[in-house]
């Protein structure tokens, strides 16, 4: 067999590879308890180029902090995480306006950094919940 040929077969192997591999990362994140739709994009830059541009993910709840990946992304750990003691949530907006039933703006903080999330009416007062049940002291808490 030529070169070409090698090459051929070669480029297409990796290409079967990160599909597998991406196909297994997104199956293993909406798996899990306690994930949900969130779209992310961060305000403390902002320029209207980078007001239209939002980054599709996940969400999951932990005991003590909350992770956000990237829907479609090769990396296996997730691409922000917030703990819960520096999270807090500014305020939500409903999207309906725009055409989005049931779909919320949420303006959030994390130690100064604004950013905002995309979620639908469900997640948002899952969130809301799990802002609120911290518990009274992280110091002592067990996960």
């Amino acid at each position: 067999m030529s070169t070409i040929v090698w090459i051929a077969i070669a480029a297409l192997l990796v290409l079967v590879v990160l599909c597998a591999w991406g196909y297994s990362r997104l199956r293993r994140l909406t798996k899990r308890a306690g994930t949900f739709d969130c779209a992310y994009r961060s305000t403390k830059d902002r320029t209207p180029e980078l007001d239209k541009y939002w980054a599709n993910g996940l969400c999951e709840y932990r005991s003590d902090r909350l992770v956000w990946w990237r829907l479609y992304s090769l990396k296996w750990e997730p691409s922000r995480t917030w703990l819960r003691q520096g999270f807090d949530l500014v305020g939500r907006s409903p999207l309906e306006a725009e055409g989005l039933p049931d779909v919320y703006l949420v303006q959030c903080n994390y130690e100064g950094a604004p950013f905002e999330l995309m979620m639908s009416a469900e997640a948002y007062h899952g969130l809301a919940s799990w802002v609120e049940s911290a518990p009274p002291s992280i110091q002592g808490y067990i996960f």
